[in-house]
């Protein structure tokens, strides 16, 4: 998606990041927020998703908005004699965490490891889901790796393995 991290200026890549964000991300963590809120009767805003500043935003320069590893540097720099210095110096702020480490000790170890080993799996030239299986049972057991190759996997087993089916319902 991004091309090699490695090749590309951090600039470029950091504008790649966010675009890629801004156009896949958002839109769904847009509707669950819309959908949260009307579910409590709550009218919510995104005042810093305004088009006009969207738009700015857009021209500033990536070491303008993450500076030494610190996201938000534009807005902190801004508001920073305005803000309360705790809240600007804030580090234990995260969404809402999934329990991947409960869900694969538990109810899904079965389900990832025949989906791994399953015959549909072992076939994809492009993976070696033998050592994704081997990987995900004795080392790392607990990664977002894991999940990223699960949902690969599902998605190609629903999509691609079945796209003669899903064109006969197109036709």
């Amino acid at each position: 998606i991004f091309n090699n991290p490695a090749n590309v200026k951090k600039e470029a890549y950091f504008d790649r990041m966010t675009h890629f964000d801004f156009k896949c991300l958002l839109p769904a963590l847009l509707q669950v927020e819309d959908r949260m809120s009307m579910a409590h009767g709550l009218e919510s805003r995104v005042p810093l998703l305004d088009h006009a500043l969207v738009e700015f935003a857009a021209t500033v320069p990536a070491d303008v908005k993450f500076k030494d590893g610190q996201m938000k540097n534009m807005i902190k720099v801004a508001f920073g004699d305005v803000l309360p210095q705790q809240l600007l110096q804030r580090r234990d702020k995260m969404g809402f965490p999934v329990p991947l480490k409960e869900w694969y000790a538990g109810e899904l170890r079965d389900f990832i490891c025949d989906t791994f080993s399953s015959r549909s799996a072992k076939s994809r030239a492009f993976m070696h889901y033998g050592k994704v299986l081997d990987s995900f049972t004795r080392e790392a057991p607990f990664s977002r790796k894991t999940w990223g190759l699960l949902s690969l996997e599902l998605w190609h087993q629903l999509f691609h393995d079945r796209a003669s089916e899903w064109r006969a319902r197109l036709q």
